[in-house]
């Protein structure tokens, strides 16, 4: 498989820059996920037949996370633990939900995964839950992870974890050892047989990092909320479960 650029070159690029200069960039890439998630939340309330008013509320939340988590990010704003929690509810919502029998048969369900753990990463650079040290190299891993979503592969990519070798890890006191997040999706491709799928991801990343500065809308097809698929990503993330918790 090419990768023509690691997740180390990108990350140390960006440690050069200063945090609050390329976390505007960042965020911007990040509310591309907005439409998805104000759109899954109302599909998983159909399937489900949730509380209206419930998804109304998230609804709203969303509308408002962005502004929330700029403001927050550079301490425009008072820091409320209370609207934090709304936020990651909205977020939790599609993560949690995605699993449920109703919601699970359907193609968006393992990119609501994927797409929530954006979400959830952007919220904590955007509260300083992370050292400025650590976000170059969350950004570098979220142009890959996004690129992830826009090919639409339905597999919740923290699931291949399993696919490394024994012994290696992905964020380690050794630095290089990010990498091994090329290897990691490379092996859950040749599993899967989706290798074409896996070079296209590759390539989606390279273009997205050469626009860093320019975000790439997300023109996703809104079929996905209705076709009905195999789950492949599901039963993997239980036989993970179950593999971690019998070793």
């Amino acid at each position: 498989m090419k990768t023509e650029i690691r997740l180390t070159e990108i990350r140390d690029i960006l440690e050069k820059e200063k945090i609050n200069n390329i976390y505007p960039i960042y965020i911007n890439w990040i509310k591309t996920l907005l439409p998805f998630w104000k759109e899954a939340v109302i599909r998983i309330g159909e399937l489900k037949d949730f509380d209206q008013k419930k998804l109304d509320k998230h609804l709203s939340v969303i509308e408002n996370s962005f502004s929330l988590m700029e403001d927050w990010r550079f301490e425009r704003i008072k820091y409320i633990k209370a609207r934090r929690n709304e936020i990651d509810s909205a977020i939790s919502f599609i993560r949690n939900r995605a699993l449920d029998k109703e919601v699970s048969k359907y193609y968006f369900a393992p990119i609501c995964r994927n797409v929530a753990s954006l979400l959830r990463i952007s919220l904590y650079i955007s509260t300083h839950g992370y050292g400025d040290d650590q976000i170059p190299t969350c950004i570098a891993q979220a142009i890959y992870e996004l690129s992830f979503c826009h090919v639409l592969l339905p597999f919740d990519t923290s699931d291949f974890i399993w696919f490394l070798p024994k012994g290696a890890s992905i964020h380690t006191d050794n630095k290089d050892d990010l990498d091994n997040y090329h290897m990691m999706i490379e092996n859950a491709g040749k599993k899967f047989e989706i290798m074409d799928a896996i070079q296209e991801y590759n390539n989606m990343a390279v273009k997205f990092w050469r626009n860093f500065e320019k975000p790439i809308p997300w023109n996703y097809p809104k079929d996905i909320f209705t076709l009905e698929f195999e789950n492949i990503s599901k039963n993997l993330h239980y036989s993970a479960i179950n593999a971690f918790h019998n070793k």
